[in-house]
């Protein structure tokens, strides 16, 4: 029994629901737009702290305190997006548009991860997921990712399926990842 790994300890705390839109540019790839659902308890947890006026609404400065006070630190954890571009490792280091909202009563980001990907007459292959390798926050993929804005002269598929090489045996831990293909028509 002391040889056998040990199993994580740690459980999710917050659950969210996530999506991805991969949104080109007449260059390639220009990054990964997000949006995430947060679930009930956590949303009222931090709603309780930055909807100060408790209206549902967050206004331009409850927006910015949710933006300095909460989301920023998801920097230190790449915002828990992890993204491979043809097999490399590519780390999130900004999020832009940060846009904070409550939607049917709970509290949804929307951002934007900026990624070039030239389109330089290859064929790429992006992987883009959400975790949180602390096991602390839980993320459920929605498998409707989106494509956007993609130009004329590329062809693009967007699949959906468990991402096998970020597979942990240790937390045993799958996630699931969009995979998305694209190069010239």
């Amino acid at each position: 029994m002391l040889l056998a790994p040990n199993q994580a300890e740690a459980h999710p705390h917050v659950f969210v629901d996530s999506s991805l839109t991969f949104e080109f540019d007449s260059q390639g790839l220009k990054g990964i737009r997000e949006k995430w659902w947060f679930d009930e308890m956590f949303a009222s947890m931090i709603l309780g702290d930055f909807d100060t006026d408790h209206n549902n609404k967050l206004s331009e400065e409850e927006a910015k305190a949710l933006k300095d006070g909460a989301f920023i630190n998801l920097k230190k954890f790449n915002f828990f997006t992890t993204i491979l571009i043809d097999g490399l490792p590519y780390t999130a280091t900004e999020a832009t548009e940060f846009n904070p909202s409550i939607e049917k009563g709970t509290l949804v980001y929307e951002f934007f991860i900026p990624c070039k990907v030239l389109e330089n007459n290859k064929k790429h292959t992006v992987l883009a997921t959400n975790i949180d390798k602390s096991l602390y926050t839980a993320f459920q993929m929605n498998p409707q990712n989106k494509i956007k804005n993609i130009p004329p002269t590329l062809t693009a598929r967007l699949d959906f399926d468990i991402a096998e090489e970020l597979t942990s045996p240790i937390t045993q831990m799958a996630p699931e990842a969009a995979f998305l293909t694209f190069g010239p028509k």
